[in-house]
């Protein structure tokens, strides 16, 4: 990254929300950085910011630093666009979440409760290093209003597809990231089989990532340890859209998304993707996406082939409400999805903490045996 940022591309001027449970803005590795946290949560009672060093609040301080950190914190985390403006939106969610009343009239789980507040407060990038169980189709109308808007959500894939559930990443138009060690192979689940994800977008570093932290809850924040998983390489690939957003700043998020899936690995390549092997459009690389103009590309989320979120005409009727709002007395249109609790875990170390339901960081101690693939440049 260092040559990239030598150059200029760190993410100035780009505005990034960061999705998760918890945060401590005032940690070292934050002095110097563009980080503002969003005022409330999404559950009764539960800050988005804390000096406590709960599990959550380390993995939501690890996934932001991965983003904007000045390298001087426990970990040394150097922070893929040091230089974006990130805003944190602490769902702070537990096992027992109780929704604030907002949240639950709008019938819209905590996660895209916060997506949606990202949207209105006119975030470029969103990233979301949690997962949920299912969720209703309405409840996607929050992901077709970021499609309308050309603002790009990327998402961590579950750790475990046996157990967890795989929203929002396994929802039409969102960018849905896989973790792989420094060989490009991916981690082991359960059952002693590879994490594979189908409908996969691109796959990044999180394997033995370093993390502020050790996983304990509580734990100190004067000490770091080793996580695996999708949340980890989620904020790189929220980074390398933000850094060739910068470089390019007329391209839309469309054209970004594109830019992203057609010049991954090192090389140049004919588009290739695989909905079945868990690497999607493969290795994601800022150096390889930053080499190419995202303005050549068609103006067309690409993504709009899983099973479950808005379609393309859902989309063009959120682009139809954004350019005609209600009239005045009219109430806006709210997701009608089902509120579920979020269920959010953390993995850190060699174990599993499990807080809010599953945040993506689960900690995998088996490697696996594919074949090496060429990718991050």
């Amino acid at each position: 990254m260092a040559d990239v940022h030598a150059e200029g591309w760190t993410g100035k001027g780009v505005k990034i929300a960061v999705v998760d449970t918890q945060i401590n803005p005032d940690l070292p590795d934050f002095q110097g950085a563009d980080l503002t946290v969003a005022e409330g949560s999404a559950c009764v009672g539960k800050d988005p910011s804390t000096s406590v060093a709960s599990a959550g609040a380390q993995h939501g301080s690890t996934v932001t630093a991965m983003l904007i950190g000045n390298g001087t914190g426990v970990a040394g985390t150097k922070g893929i666009v040091p230089d974006a403006s990130v805003t944190f939106y602490g769902v702070g969610a537990t096992a027992d979440c109780d929704p604030l009343p907002e949240v639950a009239e709008s019938k819209l789980t905590p996660i895209m409760w916060m997506i949606k507040r990202a949207l209105e407060d006119g975030a470029d990038i969103i990233s979301v290093s949690m997962v949920e169980g299912e969720v209703s189709v309405p409840g996607s109308e929050v992901l077709a209003e970021a499609a309308a808007k050309r603002v790009p959500v990327v998402a961590g894939n579950p750790n475990d597809v046996f157990k967890e559930g795989g929203n929002p990443a396994a929802m039409n138009s969102v960018v849905g990231v896989s973790a792989v060690d420094s060989d490009q192979k991916l981690p082991i689940a359960a059952l002693g089989v590879e994490n594979v994800v189908t409908n996969t977008t691109v796959v990044a570093p999180g394997v033995n990532i370093a993390t502020i932290g050790d996983g304990s809850d509580p734990g100190s924040w004067d000490v770091s340890g080793r996580a695996t998983g999708t949340s980890l390489a989620t904020p790189l690939v929220a980074g390398i859209l933000a850094a060739a957003k910068q470089k390019y700043p007329d391209a839309t998020g469309n054209q970004l998304i594109q830019s992203l899936t057609h010049n991954t690995g090192a090389d140049d390549h004919e588009l290739q993707y695989s909905d079945t092997d868990g690497y999607g459009y493969g290795v994601a690389s800022l150096r390889h996406t930053l080499s190419k103009d995202p303005t050549q590309y068609e103006d067309v989320n690409p993504l709009l082939n899983k099973d479950v979120g808005p379609t393309q005409e859902d989309i063009d009727e959120a682009a139809a409400a954004l350019a005609s709002p209600p009239a005045a007395g009219q109430p806006s249109p709210d997701g009608i999805g089902a509120f579920l609790p979020v269920i959010i875990g953390i993995g850190v170390g060699v174990g599993v903490l499990v807080i809010a339901g599953v945040i993506v960081t689960v900690v995998l101690v088996r490697r696996s045996n594919r074949t090496q693939r060429k990718g991050q440049s």
